[in-house]
This record gives structure tokens, sequence and C-alpha cells, in this order.
């Protein structure tokens, strides 16, 4: 059995659910310990309940990553347990689809507050355990919106700004042999926004099972390089 994250720690935001949720169960079949984080705690439980079950090692850590103070307590409870954070998975994330004109202010903060400061907000109150480990990697999780935006003003930018602080945390990493890569998946079979699970065809909706394994390879690769980012969208929508 490959257990090539045998005593890795790897903390997956938005765990609960989706993709997040895929990883989860992935990085810890790998051996890894994983630190799972999202805002319902019943959900993100029973997650670690089930990883459990298969023999896998899981802590859950119920925080809203769009709050600084949630965060900081988080963090250091994750720092006092572990000390190192190998990986860090932010993919935490909320849609918005509504139009410019149909955006007030309440939605704006909230979209930018999960999607933009929540990745900042973990990843800078988590940066000395990143610096702790050894080559530590974190991922990013953009989505096609991050290219192309869109008719959310809010998801839009969110995405867009997140481009750039990936590329903020690879520099600041590089002398802490700390990679950094966004992903920009499209189309993915997770119910996001209410889409029903399972009627679309694979080569129009990616399985999340299958996203996830491209983050085990990432995570899982040589450190001598890193993917700066990386597009993967269903096979009948081969371009952004």
């Amino acid at each position: 059995m490959d257990k090539s994250l045998n005593k890795k720690v790897a903390v997956i935001t938005g765990a609960s659910h989706g993709l997040g949720r895929s990883v989860a169960i992935k990085l810890a079949a790998l051996g890894a310990h994983t630190v799972l984080i999202a805002r319902r705690p019943d959900p993100l439980s029973s997650l670690a309940d089930e990883i459990r079950a298969t023999g896998g090692v899981a802590t859950a850590y119920p925080c809203d990553v769009s709050n600084s103070e949630s965060v900081k307590g988080a963090a250091a409870e994750i720092h006092e347990e572990f000390g190192a954070v190998d990986i860090l998975i932010n993919n935490a994330g909320i849609p918005a689809p509504r139009s410019f004109e149909e955006t007030d202010f309440g939605d704006w903060d909230e979209v930018i507050g999960v999607n933009l400061s929540g990745v900042f907000y973990l990843t800078r109150a988590l940066w000395d355990c990143l610096i702790s480990a050894e080559a530590a990697y974190v991922i990013n999780i953009a989505g096609t919106a991050g290219l192309r935006g869109g008719g959310s003003p809010a998801y839009g930018s969110s995405k867009f700004g997140l481009t750039g602080l990936n590329y903020a945390i690879a520099q600041a990493g590089v002398e802490h042999s700390i990679r950094s890569t966004i992903l920009y998946p499209g189309g993915m079979d997770t119910g996001w926004r209410g889409a029903p699970i399972g009627e679309l065809p694979r080569s129009e909706s990616m399985d999340p099972d299958v996203v996830a394994e491209m983050i085990a390879h990432l995570v899982t690769s040589p450190p001598e390089f890193v993917v700066n980012e990386a597009v993967l969208n269903p096979l009948a929508y081969p371009f952004v």
C-alpha cells in the first residue's frame, strides 16, 4: 500500500464536502495525518470518523476561515499539537451567482472573506508551521473563474485575487523550500451551487476524486521543482 505521505501533516479547508472531502480521504489513504477545517462541525466530525474507520488519521477543527480570530485560534491549536505542517490545501470557497447590479456590499464582503481573505489568513497563521516542515507544499484552489472571471463580480474578483496571492506565497516560500501551486479546476460533480450530482457524464463534469488524485500527485512530487499553476477541465471543454 502506498504510504508516501506517512507522518506528514496535511491541513485541508472546506473539508466537509465536495473536493475538500475527496482530498482529505485521498491524502489520509496515503498516510497523512489529515487536519480537517470547515465551518460546520457535524459533517466535519463525520468525515473524521469515516477516515479513522478505514485506518486513516484525522483531526477536525471547526473554523470559519473568513474570521481572522477563528483562524488564529485554530492555527494556535494546530501549532501546539503538530508543530509543523507539510501540506496546506486552501480549498474553502463559496459561490456568488449574482450579477453586478444584484451584488450588494454584504455579498461582496462574504465572498471575498472566504475565497480570498481566508486563504491569506490561514496561510499566514500557519506560516511558521510550514517553515518548520521539510519542503512544505501549499495548494490554492481557484477554479477557472481565476482565469476568465465571469458575471459575478465578487466571485470572479476573489479568484483573480487568489492568483496574485498564490504568486506572493510562492515568492515568500522560496527561501524556506515551500512550494505553492494554484489549481484552476473547471466543472466538478460536487453539487456546487445546487447542481444535481451524478446527472452529467464524466466528459462534462469531473469526478472530485479524480481531481484529488491530481492534487495527491502534486504533493508527492519531487521537491526539486514546482508546478506553478495547472488548469483542469472536463474533456468536453478543453479550453478555458
